[in-house]
């Protein structure tokens, strides 16, 4: 397919990617110690912007288009960054390498990165599904933006790359995969117009995430959502040290997954094959993630979120945390030991919630996952407003 080159458009399409880097990753069931899909996304932005998050449940009753009830997670305005659905489904999206590709013109249909990822959530019980909604929408020339996709139920996984004018997808075949802003597909990589430092630090802070899932995997041959948590955290001081030496050589890298003053939020999906509408579960930090504790929503408590996370507070303490600390620091111990315990506490819950729907106590599985989470959300603002 010829590609229509616009100088305008490619520098619309470089400065739009360039506010978001993000490192994203998913691990298929059979290599999770759960036995369950996992898929994870961190969010940066322009170094110094510090929007606050939003998260609700859209739901057929609240809207006519919605057919699935889902969890929305992006700006509180609506915007769209990530989510996941009733059946399990959970969606992703990143901005790729900027590519010259001309965009269609603005209109009701047109699929832009939030949009798309919204009428997915919204309609598709499966991530095949989806993927092939996806294809019919840039075969209609509806495709907005260049954009990454990462597409996950309980049973499959499949990454999308596409822009107006090209379009890939794979199905993931092995136990895991991490991508940050860079294209890979064949007829994807070859359009990209980044420059030389974006494509050096993408390629380093995927390194740095990959490095750290690979040595969990191969010491346990399994990777943990503790695993997964760990790997979003990892900075430029903890990939030069030796633990990381073996597979990096004489390199040393610039960047990683952790960026001071840029980081936004970050989110692990946890999907559950079993009873996805009410135990799939999504792992929020809102802020910088090395310095704010990861906590489990559970889709079942979605359409009663705790005030807590919503409050100014929540995300101030995160951020406070990180101007006061040196980005080669370690991760607060007490950070990790007081999230593991949640973390703990919300598995026990999970699988009294699991018994309780497998006796078709749907309402009182509802409440203690409801009742968990407001609990856990209380502790958690407590403890950031008291970590030092």
């Amino acid at each position: 397919m010829n590609v229509k080159h616009s100088v305008l458009s490619a520098l619309i399409a470089m400065s739009a990617a360039a506010a978001f880097a993000d490192v994203d990753w998913m691990v298929l069931p059979k290599f999770s110690t759960s036995g369950r899909m996992l898929l994870h996304g961190t969010r940066d932005a322009s170094k110094g912007k510090r929007s606050a998050p939003g998260m609700r449940l859209d739901t057929p009753q609240t809207n006519n288009l919605v057919k699935y009830n889902f969890l929305r997670i992006g700006g509180k305005s609506g915007f769209c960054f990530c989510g996941m659905n009733e059946k399990g489904l959970a969606i992703i999206y990143t901005g790729g390498d900027p590519t010259t590709d001309k965009n269609p013109p603005k209109h009701g249909n047109t699929h832009t990165p939030n949009t798309a990822t919204v009428i997915m959530l919204r309609s598709c019980a499966t991530a095949q599904q989806a993927v092939r909604h996806m294809h019919d929408a840039f075969k209609k020339k509806l495709i907005s933006g260049s954009t990454i996709f990462f597409i996950a139920d309980p049973m499959r996984a499949f990454v999308i790359e596409c822009s107006p004018a090209h379009f890939a997808s794979w199905e993931l075949p092995h136990a895991f995969c991490v991508y940050s802003n860079c294209w890979k597909l064949p007829g994807m990589d070859d359009g990209s117009v980044g420059t030389a430092v974006r494509a050096a630090n993408n390629y380093q802070r995927e390194w740095a995430a990959r490095e750290s899932l690979r040595m969990a995997f191969d010491a346990n041959k399994t990777i943990s959502v503790a695993d997964s948590i760990a790997a979003s955290r990892v900075n430029a001081a903890d990939g030069n040290s030796e633990r990381f030496a073996k597979h990096r050589g004489k390199a040393k890298l610039t960047t990683a997954p952790f960026n001071q003053n840029s980081v936004l939020d970050s989110y692990l999906f946890d999907l559950d094959a079993e009873f996805p509408g009410e135990l799939s579960c999504v792992y929020v930090a809102w802020g910088p993630w090395r310095h704010t504790v990861y906590l489990p929503v559970p889709m079942g408590a979605a359409d009663a979120l705790p005030q807590e996370l919503f409050s100014q507070e929540w995300l101030d303490n995160g951020y406070r945390l990180m101007d006061a600390a040196k980005p080669e620091d370690p991760v607060n111990p007490a950070l990790v030991e007081f999230e593991n315990n949640q973390l703990a506490e919300f598995a026990k819950v999970r699988n009294k919630a699991r018994e309780m729907l497998r006796r078709d106590e749907r309402d009182e599985a509802k409440k203690l996952l409801s009742e968990t989470l407001k609990k856990q959300a209380q502790a958690t603002l407590e403890f950031m407003k008291n970590l030092k």
